[in-house]
C-alpha cells in the first residue's frame, strides 16, 4: 500500500498548561507526559519549576502519543487472592 498522504498521526505534540501549585506555565511535550500507575486513562507532568505533579487531561493528549504512554504504565495487584 502506498501512503498518498500522511495525515497527521506523526505530527510533534505538545501544549501549554499551568502548574497548580507554582502557577508556572510550562509547554509540555511528548516525554513529559507520563502515565498514573494502576490508573488506566489518566496521565500526569511533572512541573519543572517546583517539581509538584499535575493532571494531565487525556482529551489535550494526541491518541498517538496517549498509546506510547499506556505502554509504560504499570499495574499491581493488592496481594488479595
Amino acid at each position: 500500500m502506498k501512503v498518498v498522504k500522511e495525515g497527521k498521526w506523526h505530527v510533534p505534540w505538545s501544549g501549554g498548561f499551568a502548574c497548580r501549585t507554582c502557577d508556572a506555565v510550562l509547554l509540555v511535550e511528548e516525554p513529559d507526559a507520563k502515565p498514573v500507575d494502576n490508573q488506566s486513562g489518566k496521565y500526569y507532568f511533572l512541573c519543572s519549576v517546583c517539581g509538584k505533579d499535575n493532571d494531565l487531561p487525556s482529551k489535550e493528549i494526541a491518541q498517538r502519543v496517549r498509546e506510547e504512554v499506556d505502554k509504560k504504565r504499570q499495574y499491581w495487584s493488592s496481594g488479595d487472592r
